[in-house]
């Protein structure tokens, strides 16, 4: 018998485990290793976690975990996998899977979780995040660190037409140097982080945000970003009405269309999310706030909570293990 323990919350992943954080509670605290305390297992070199529906996928480097997310109940493996990078849900109950370690696209049925088709994406590519619309995805491939290993390309993988399931590649686009990460407002919008190696500064450049239209694939634009280097982690706000993002410096707003850019905090961030907490503002009213929570690189097992609102530090969460991570359901 598996107990309902778990559910809404913040998870913070580390190299260590799964740990729940249940803010919502009046007296919040961090659980440790969850999955290892349900099911007496241990997920080595687990990356990234995501969720659909009521199961939870944890990412290692070759392998997938499934269990259920209120009781975090094992629920089996996905294996055949070299070096995953990402993951991402797709129609028909399908996954799509990023395997850098031998550059290579791969389909998973969520039913039999077994690998139903490989797709080549190029000779010695990085393909680094993966991000979908309702009928394609596009793989950004991240490249490396030096000036020599840098990658502009983005591969358009259609997945569904109206007859048959596909998964197929239809386009290669080319963006700036070294795509990251996505966000659709209005159209796609694609965040590239130029080169930044830090051993040879000499041959670092500028990031980028490349507009793109996400049905006919279109490269409209690709903007440098004035002054910023090392650009990660786009995301949307609560409303898209703005992203944030990670930077040389700290953590960053950019309008999309204008693409003004401001710094919200200097923490050296890796990793971040937000989410909207509701509280009791009088008697009779409720108000919300959106909460940024950022990784700290430089102090490896905190989570800091910062209230957009306030413009303010709320709190520090403190877990085990070195933070590669923070998702919420």
């Amino acid at each position: 018998v598996f107990e309902n323990n778990y559910g809404a919350g913040m998870y913070v992943l580390t190299d260590l485990g799964v740990n729940f954080y249940n803010y919502d509670d009046s007296i919040p605290q961090v659980q440790d290793d969850i999955f290892r305390l349900v099911n007496n297992i241990s997920i080595n070199n687990a990356r990234k976690i995501k969720f659909k529906g009521t199961k939870v996928y944890i990412i290692a480097q070759d392998y997938i975990v499934t269990s259920n997310v209120n009781t975090f109940e094992n629920k089996g493996l996905i294996d055949g996998f070299n070096n995953i990078s990402d993951i991402d849900f797709i129609s028909n109950d399908r996954l799509i899977v990023l395997d850098k370690g031998d550059s290579r696209i791969k389909i998973v049925d969520l039913g039999s979780m077994d690998i139903t088709k490989n797709i080549e994406a190029g000779d010695s590519v990085n393909p680094m995040t993966v991000f979908s619309n309702s009928y394609k995805s596009f793989v950004l491939n991240g490249g490396g660190l030096s000036l020599n290993e840098k990658d502009t390309t983005i591969v358009v993988v259609q997945y569904r037409d109206d007859l048959v399931h596909l998964a197929e590649i239809v386009d290669v686009l080319h963006v700036g140097a070294n795509p990251n990460s996505a966000v659709i407002s209005g159209n796609l919008k694609v965040l590239s982080k130029g080169i930044y190696d830090p051993i040879n500064i000499s041959t670092n450049t500028e990031s980028s945000l490349s507009d793109i239209n996400q049905y006919n694939n279109q490269v409209y634009s690709t903007d440098i970003l004035s002054g910023i280097y090392n650009a990660t982690n786009l995301m949307s706000n609560y409303n898209n009405t703005l992203c944030y993002f990670t930077a040389l410096g700290g953590v960053y707003t950019i309008n999309t269309n204008s693409l003004n850019t401001n710094l919200v905090v200097n923490v050296n961030a890796s990793i971040i999310n937000s989410v909207v907490h509701s509280y009791q503002d009088t008697d009779s009213t409720i108000a919300f706030s959106e909460m940024l929570y950022m990784n700290d690189v430089d102090n490896p097992n905190l989570v800091y909570e910062y209230n957009m609102n306030l413009s303010s530090f709320t709190d520090t969460i403190t877990c085990t293990g070195n933070i590669r991570d923070i998702e919420f359901y």
